[in-house]
């Protein structure tokens, strides 16, 4: 075993966290202070220096990114612990666990991981069944329900309604008693099972309990202050009396209570274990002093808290950037000119540069300003790899050799490519097999399949069938080739000539041969691994796992960019009822504004060199009110001088002779004859002769508009639209400082 000098590769408190001789150890790690070099270091640590075996070490990141990220940096300290090491998120470590042990529930061990996007197909279908529509509102209602009930680790035979707590309550049991009936009859798990069967079975089963128990002597966990209920009970339910756990987290960084996380766990660790060791990281080797500075005045406003203030030996470096302006479209012009000029004057590169925002609704006019200043650009947290149409196509085939009973999946690749089977006969087909309690694959094999439904129809699929098995059989014989077989697979069944008969069939092949690309690197960095494992993998995958590099500015959600640095940041849309957002706040009060700051307090700690803050006025229709100021930037010290930008609220420039070029005008948003109005895609070179500011509208005033007459303002819509009762036009919404109308006498 190489030497390998922990003293030299870390601070005094780093290396007392690594070093740390307690039972239970607490690392509240700031931002940027090295939590994963220290997570890392520890594992490291145990094997080269205490001679703990790795098959002994249990450790549970957030995504498998970083598992991937962590485990290669252990290999490099601990070579020969490459193969014995596990480093797992705890989903990925219960599926792990559920494939060696749920034969015990009568499931078999080769079970369907159901995403999201399943989960949600498969609740319009069971609402369809019922007599609603796919799109009705008790489709959210119940995937609201199920995910809520789950999060209490309540199945449907735990839950009981004599009175309803909101309309649909009973509707949303229902769904959820059939949902589970079509997951189980599937041999399908969706993402909480994963974590609730885990607990079920280690909780009802003794003897598999203390065999996992007996195999794990450190459990070492990262993100902890993301953890919720469930995960909490599962790691208490693997750890025996001398288990040592060793957890690393910031409460300052609990963003994700909405799904479950609870930061009490977190908080309250020293009263669930006797001699908590509590070790606070504050040094942070990512920001400027100028950026820590802010961030911690930011969030000393909360209450729920591990006391600390994050330094460096960085410099000051840059002031933090305030801007204001007079509109959307202004704040959106004013970040994607600064970002122009970074790039081409500075020299930063495209991709050092990140948007964040608090919600995806704010994009659109940023996106339209990158665009107009020829910026490339790329969203995260959008549409993700693994959710495109034809890589869910492609991987439904996959499932399919893996698991006889994945109705879901065959129902998607039913009729893709085209075979020609209408939606009657997939009804026809889906309702003979639920009848004869079999899924659409075994059913279809049975020779009363053929007087029960259309015999072209079930010829057609056996054909397919017959494909398939073929597939599995030689996967079988030679797993190690499966990339290539399961690549002829899709291009003997014609997928290929599929995607090309479409407009955009070049890029979705493109597409389909990245995943191909994806399955063979899979193979190559995991050379014993099983299909079966591989689309497990596929299955947990999460936002920032689909990240890859590129000369693009990067948009993003604040949640996405949690973990993630760039040199420089901009967090825009910082109005209140924005950011923070009005809907967090009418729903989790207090609780909910402390979150609503740990979400700020991250967003300024992405930043390495440069942070700007933007904000703009106007009218929201989105908040429905004017816009102003968020509190985060009074709060995190800062403040604006003036407004940047010459945009109005109401979407055009104001009369600032030295400003008028610069913009365009854009009336998209309002419901407005644009006929009338002189508009062009070309920066605005008039003399503006076609807007009148002169005119301060009041609800009852008398308005005469050429086309339409005389008629009644009944009311103000904000950012400059009012509406208009005509006398013989009826009602009509307009801009208010339009040079078609004109206020008349009363």
């Amino acid at each position: 075993m190489q030497y390998f000098d922990f003293v030299k590769s870390l601070n005094e408190r780093q290396l007392e966290a690594v070093e740390s001789n307690a039972q239970y150890t607490r690392v509240i790690a700031g931002a940027g202070s090295g939590k994963t070099r220290v997570l890392t270091y520890r594992i490291s640590y145990l094997i080269s220096q205490r001679q703990v075996r790795p098959w002994k070490i249990l450790a549970i990141t957030f995504t498998n990114k970083v598992a991937n990220e962590m485990k290669n940096r252990v290999i490099k300290i601990v070579p020969e612990a490459e193969k014995d090491l596990t480093i797992k998120t705890f989903h990925s470590f219960a599926a792990y666990f559920l494939r060696q042990e749920i034969d015990v529930l009568s499931y078999p061990r080769n079970f369907t991981i159901l995403d999201e996007e399943d989960q949600l197909k498969i609740i319009k279908d069971i609402a369809s069944e019922l007599g609603y529509k796919k799109s009705d509102p008790i489709v959210k209602k119940a995937v609201n329900y199920i995910g809520g009930a789950k999060l209490k680790e309540k199945y449907p035979e735990d839950i009981k309604v004599d009175f309803e707590r909101f309309e649909g309550e009973k509707t949303c049991l229902e769904i959820y008693e059939l949902y589970e009936e079509t997951k189980n009859r599937q041999y399908a798990l969706d993402f909480d099972d994963l974590l609730l069967k885990t607990n079920y079975i280690l909780t009802t089963y003794p003897s598999i309990r203390a065999k996992w128990q007996e195999r794990i002597d450190h459990i070492l966990i990262d993100e902890f202050q993301d953890t919720n209920d469930t995960e909490d009970k599962m790691i208490r339910l693997l750890m025996k009396p001398s288990t040592s756990l060793y957890v690393v987290g910031d409460p300052d960084q609990t963003i994700y209570t909405w799904r479950g996380a609870n930061q009490g766990i977190i908080l309250d660790l020293d009263k669930k274990f006797s001699g908590v060791k509590t070790i606070i990281l504050d040094r942070n080797y990512r920001s400027t002093q100028n950026i820590l500075n802010s961030a911690n005045k930011l969030i000393a406003y909360n209450k729920l808290r591990v006391p600390k203030d994050l330094y460096t030996d960085n410099l000051k470096g840059h002031e933090i950037v305030v801007k204001c302006a007079d509109s959307s479209l202004g704040e959106a012009e004013y970040v994607a000119r600064e970002i122009k000029m970074l790039h081409e004057v500075q020299h930063y590169k495209l991709s050092d540069i990140v948007l964040l925002y608090r919600s995806n609704y704010i994009t659109l006019e940023f996106e339209k300003a990158l665009m107009a200043k020829q910026i490339p650009y790329v969203i995260y947290g959008g549409m993700k790899f693994y959710q495109r149409a034809e890589i869910k196509d492609v991987l439904a085939y996959f499932r399919l050799i893996n698991n006889k009973k994945d109705d879901v999946s065959f129902e998607r690749i039913i009729n893709i490519p085209r075979r020609g089977i209408g939606d009657t006969t997939v009804s026809l087909i889906k309702r003979c097999a639920l009848e004869h309690n079999q899924s659409i694959y075994e059913y279809l094999l049975e020779e009363y399949a053929l007087d029960e439904c259309s015999r072209k129809a079930v010829n057609t699929l056996r054909s397919l069938i017959v494909r398939i098995d073929h597939t599995r059989n030689e996967i079988e014989e030679d797993s190690e080739t499966f990339s290539k077989l399961l690549e002829d697979l899709i291009k003997d069944i014609g997928y290929y000539e599929y995607l090309l008969s479409d407009e955009s069939g070049e890029d979705r092949l493109e597409n389909v041969k990245s995943l191909f690309e994806d399955l063979r690197h899979f193979l190559k960095s995991n050379p014993n691994a099983t299909f079966d494992e591989y689309l497990q993998n596929v299955a947990l995958v999460s936002a920032q796992d689909d990240m890859t590099e590129g000369e693009k500015v990067t948009l993003m959600t604040v949640h996405t960019a949690k973990g993630l640095e760039f040199p420089v940041v901009f967090v825009v849309k910082l109005n209140q009822g924005v950011f923070p957002s009005n809907r967090a706040l009418q729903e989790g009060g207090y609780a909910a504004i402390e979150e609503e700051r740990r979400l700020a307090y991250v967003a300024f700690t992405r930043a390495k060199e440069r942070l700007y803050l933007t904000f703009s006025h106007g009218f929201s229709y989105v908040v429905k009110s004017e816009l102003s100021e968020s509190q985060f930037i009074k709060e995190s010290g800062n403040s604006y001088l003036e407004r940047t930008s010459s945009y109005s609220g109401y979407g055009r420039p104001q009369q600032n002779n030295t400003q008028r070029n610069k913009y365009k005008y854009s009336y998209e948003s309002f419901d407005i004859n644009k006929n009338d109005v002189k508009f062009n895609d070309s920066p605005y070179q008039d003399d503006f002769s076609q807007v009148n500011d002169s005119i301060d509208w009041k609800v009852g005033d008398i308005c005469i508009h050429e086309k339409f007459g005389r008629g009644v303002v009944t009311a103000l819509d904000g950012d400059g639209i009012i509406i208009v009762n005509f006398d013989n036009h009826g009602e009509k919404t307009l801009l208010g400082n339009h040079k078609m109308i004109s206020k008349g006498k009363k």
